[in-house]
């Protein structure tokens, strides 16, 4: 475990990352498409396209990263402030030769058998940092891109929620972190106990929406830059669209495509807010919709404790089974 020591004024050096990196996340993404929780809700169906969709013109991608945690390249894991992935990349492009230097160092005493290509990213070969900006531009498209609003939403709900009593910030992280002032214990790769003070130089909390297991960086250019603490967002903000969220192809083509997944989300029972984060559409639209399935007698909706649930009628059930099983809403168009 890794036991980080704080004084009373590095609390207060507490900050927090509130907005998502595309390119943090694309890289994360490839190690945690590695691991086994990429196969478990709420990632299956983003696993399985994510897979499906790198061709072998864009396997080599997965040269920069293994299944195990702390083993990929750091200067592409380096919060940055930048909002696109092309903004990383140049980010990435400008680091000073020293810094890339130091950072390949540390790679290479985790993997030995570094890639020679990702060997020559570090060094700024630009044929290399071609390829790369290639590579990661196809598997972003492919993998990321489709659910970025999901990643803002998850990532965003979990560092809104910080409050300005830096301390209690550290309270709930992750079950595997644990705070009791004055230390932070979190997981590590070393099979002993490791005590760091921060002696000032401060705590970066960054969630993490494509990451397994909470993980620490300290820059190994840069000794007086602040600890960077890398933790999964909670798998309730960790919303993607489910498996019913993609109904059959016959039952989008009779209600639209918006209108089938609302359908097929009410499989569970829900509120209006949560359906329309788990269809990715504003409360309002989700409202719109929901007023037209009640009409039609597709769903039902009670008002428990004044709040609106909305769930399938017997009628709606059907739809959706027959959809699926025997073709009944395909022949319905065809009338």
């Amino acid at each position: 475990m890794l036991r980080i020591h704080f004084t009373e004024a590095d609390v207060q050096r507490i900050r927090w990352v509130t907005h998502p990196e595309p390119l943090m996340e694309t890289v994360f993404s490839l190690q945690f498409l590695q691991q086994p929780q990429a196969y478990s809700r709420p990632f299956v169906r983003w696993s399985s396209r994510a897979r499906e969709a790198v061709g072998l013109r864009e396997q080599p991608v997965f040269d920069l990263v293994t299944p195990d945690h702390g083993t990929l390249p750091e200067f592409l894991v380096a919060p940055t402030g930048a909002a696109s992935l092309s903004d990383g990349l140049e980010a990435v492009r400008s680091k000073p030769a020293a810094e890339a230097t130091a950072d390949l160092a540390v790679t290479r005493s985790l993997r030995p058998d570094l890639a020679r290509w990702i060997v020559d990213v570090h060094h700024g070969r630009p044929e290399a940092t071609n390829r790369l900006a290639r590579l990661l531009g196809a598997y972003h498209r492919l993998a990321i891109a489709p659910t970025w609003q999901h990643v803002q939403r998850a990532v965003q709900a979990v560092s809104g929620g910080a409050v300005a009593t830096a301390g209690s910030m550290l309270n709930g992280l992750h079950p595997s972190i644990s705070w009791e002032f004055p230390v932070l214990t979190v997981p590590c790769r070393i099979p002993h106990n490791v005590d760091f003070h921060l002696a000032g130089r401060g705590l970066l909390l960054v969630p993490v929406f494509f990451l397994g297991a909470p993980t620490t960086r300290l820059d190994n250019y840069d000794e007086q830059a602040p600890v960077e603490l890398f933790f999964p967002v909670h798998h309730e903000h960790a919303l993607l669209p489910e498996d019913g969220l993609h109904p059959d192809l016959s039952l989008t083509r009779l209600l639209g495509r918006t209108r089938a997944a609302a359908l097929a989300a009410l499989t569970t029972v829900r509120s209006t807010t949560e359906l329309a984060t788990c269809v990715g559409i504003s409360t309002a639209t989700a409202s719109h919709h929901l007023n037209a399935l009640r009409a039609s007698g597709l769903i039902t909706t009670v008002r428990p404790h004044g709040t609106a649930r909305h769930s399938l009628t017997y009628l709606g059930q059907r739809l959706i089974s027959n959809s699926t099983r025997t073709g009944v809403a395909r022949a319905a168009l065809s009338q």
